[in-house]
């Protein structure tokens, strides 16, 4: 809430949103066409790889994943190693013998990963709503709850198109951060805002006090880093975020491998994600535009009838997967698990990342040791992908760490309201995992 926030109070939040939706929308575009660029010159490169590689790519993506999540290094760390022994659980694919079955028919296919995901991840978040026994409006400023939303469209048009520069400086930002695996949005938001209080003209003055260049610089950035975080997910297994995560555990489901595949025999399929971006990002604009005044009353609902509601929801896809009872079972105790990590700062997305990614691991593994044994260890092609892989992991860590410091100290000289400081993003948005 350092420029939006500070917009609304001025009675112009319908202008705020509406520069908002657009520069989100151009830096969407151009996240886009750099995912095009990226994932070809990844083709060329990857047609060098064999097993040992994919299998180092695996087990340093984790690695890293978990390294940056949430600033919990050992945590990610134990996270992912259980997640990773609990992939152990069903028939080897190689082998073709059971593993940890325990005689029990269920387990010989595996942990399924549509209960796991919607436990983690959907069940904490309705807990937590239920817990506060607040709407999200109740939480929300008056001035915020009378706004009425009257956008005028070419004005936000031309505001966008006068500061365009900074729309594609931002934006290219997003799609460098995006490349990173685990940075995650709010550090492209905070860089992307360092970057225009910088290098714009006054900025140091209005910056904070409901500079529209405030709300430009983060969204053009936060839309832009999609097309970056994808490429790493679809040409190594490597998710960038926990959305990402998500997107690679349907992959899987659907029959679809992350890594060579999805650049030679399935290229057409990886280049419909780009295409998606693209129709998404357009879509969503209109949408926006569009639906905000409806989509707004959703904050008005109280939580005794939005949560029961969203679990019906959540509960039928868990149970529609396999049609079995057991999976409620495992969606609820996975569900208790996220709310325990939740509330005690486990980062959540490296255990997702370690079930998706498990079995390739072990597959990768089997056919390296086969084929190389521990000569592979000697391979160059290995080493180069072992150092470039820590040189990332350094530079996301002081990525996140100069998000984090220029964060800190925008909130000592800007003032900011005591409930929302710690989940702030530059543009007025919660940036909460």
């Amino acid at each position: 809430m350092l420029d939006g926030y500070p917009l609304s109070q001025k009675g112009e939040a319908s202008r705020a949103l509406a520069v908002s939706y657009l520069s989100s929308l151009a830096g969407g575009l151009i996240g886009a066409f750099g995912f095009f660029f990226c994932i070809m010159l990844v083709r060329e490169i990857i047609q060098m790889f064999g097993s040992p590689e994919f299998f180092m790519l695996s087990i340093l993506g984790i690695a890293m994943v978990a390294i940056v999540s949430s600033g919990a290094v050992l945590k990610g760390l134990v996270g992912a190693s259980v997640a990773l022994a609990i992939t152990l659980v069903g028939f080897d694919n190689i082998t073709g013998t059971p593993r940890y079955t325990f005689g029990i028919e269920y387990l010989w296919d595996g942990i399924p990963l549509i209960p796991v995901l919607v436990g983690l991840f959907a069940l904490p978040e309705m807990f937590n709503l239920m817990l506060s026994g607040k709407s999200v409006s109740e939480q929300a400023d008056a001035a915020i709850r009378r706004t009425r939303f009257e956008f005028k469209y070419w004005e936000a048009v031309k505001e966008v198109f006068h500061y365009r520069w900074l729309v594609f400086r931002t934006s290219m930002i997003g799609l460098v951060v995006g490349l990173m695996p685990g940075v995650g949005t709010v550090a492209a938001h905070w860089l992307a805002y360092t970057h225009a209080y910088q290098s714009e003209k006054g900025a140091k003055e209005t910056f904070g006090t409901g500079d529209i260049r405030g709300v430009i610089a983060p969204d053009a950035a936060n839309n832009a880093i999609d097309g970056g975080q994808i490429v790493p997910t679809l040409a190594v297994g490597i998710p960038g975020s926990s959305h990402q995560a998500i997107l690679l555990a349907f992959l899987v489901l659907i029959g679809f491998v992350p890594g060579p595949e999805m650049l030679e025999s399935n290229l057409h399929i990886t280049l419909i994600f780009g295409i998606g971006i693209v129709v998404a990002n357009v879509l969503a604009t209109g949408m926006a535009f569009y639906c905000t005044p409806w989509l707004a009353k959703i904050a008005f609902i109280r939580p005794g009838v939005l949560v029961p509601c969203v679990i019906v929801i959540v509960t039928l896809s868990a149970f529609q997967a396999n049609m079995s009872v057991i999976d409620l079972s495992i969606m609820a105790l996975f569900g208790a698990l996220g709310v325990f990590m939740k509330m005690h700062g486990w980062p959540r997305p490296p255990v997702i990342i370690a079930l998706v990614l498990g079995e390739q691991i072990n597959q990768y593994f089997w056919l390296s040791i086969n084929a190389f044994g521990w000569r592979m260890l000697e391979r160059p092609q290995l080493l180069v992908i072992v150092a470039i892989t820590l040189t990332v992991i350094v530079l996301a860590i002081r990525v996140q760490r100069s998000a984090s410091t220029t964060l800190a100290r925008t909130r000592a000289a800007t003032p900011v309201p005591a409930k929302t400081a710690s989940q702030v993003t530059p543009d007025g948005k919660d940036g909460s995992p």
